[in-house]
């Protein structure tokens, strides 16, 4: 089957949308670079994605594929499984992990939440109408917390840092910290 023939039979699938064939193309397109963006995500990452089994499958396929012509064909394949999925949520998904403008705003929204408390809480709730008051203030209470809990086991003396290291493996990153950023980036998705 030619290049060409194949595209057609793709293009086909999208009439009944009420496209005109360039938009069709360009969607089909778009699809298939949306496809190939996934396919560059690791697998743990990937789980964590809202797509069906079907498109997490050929996925995994083609990270193993050698042949040129074989991943070319097996990329069109992901492209037609990928107008069964919904979009917008895999972009939503996708988007704050790819700006990197977005995650250092992101982070001094941190680190405002975690110095101004209250004040802070009530302009990101006014900022992001998705954000619900009850669960923000949640994460940052434990993310202040854990980072008083990690101050004052560093004040302790050295035998005592056993168990910080035991707790925390990454102490740039403390769990409750991540979880605060991971709640922000959702709420900042879905305000967009």
């Amino acid at each position: 089957m030619s290049r060409r023939h194949s595209v057609h039979n793709e293009i086909d699938d999208f009439e009944d949308a009420g496209l005109s064939k360039t938009e069709q193309k360009k969607a089909m397109e778009r699809l298939q670079a949306l496809g190939e963006r996934l396919a560059e995500l690791r697998t743990v990452r990937l789980k964590k994605m809202p797509i069906s089994e079907t498109l997490f499958v050929a996925l995994e396929e083609l990270k193993h594929l050698k042949a040129h012509e074989a991943v070319r064909r097996h990329k069109q394949y992901i492209g037609k499984l990928m107008r069964h999925e919904n979009e917008e949520a895999i972009l939503n998904v996708l988007n704050p992990l790819a700006n990197p403008m977005l995650n250092r705003q992101m982070e001094m929204l941190v680190e405002r939440l975690l110095t101004q408390g209250d004040p802070a809480i009530n302009d990101a709730v006014r900022r992001y109408p998705a954000a619900e008051r009850h669960t923000l203030r949640q994460h940052v209470r434990a993310a202040l917390k854990e980072q008083q809990a990690l101050s004052e086991a560093a004040e302790l003396p050295q035998k005592k840092t056993d168990v910080v290291e035991e707790t925390d493996a990454e102490p740039d990153h403390p769990p409750a910290r991540k979880k605060l950023l991971t709640y922000l980036r959702e709420i900042a998705a879905l305000a967009d």
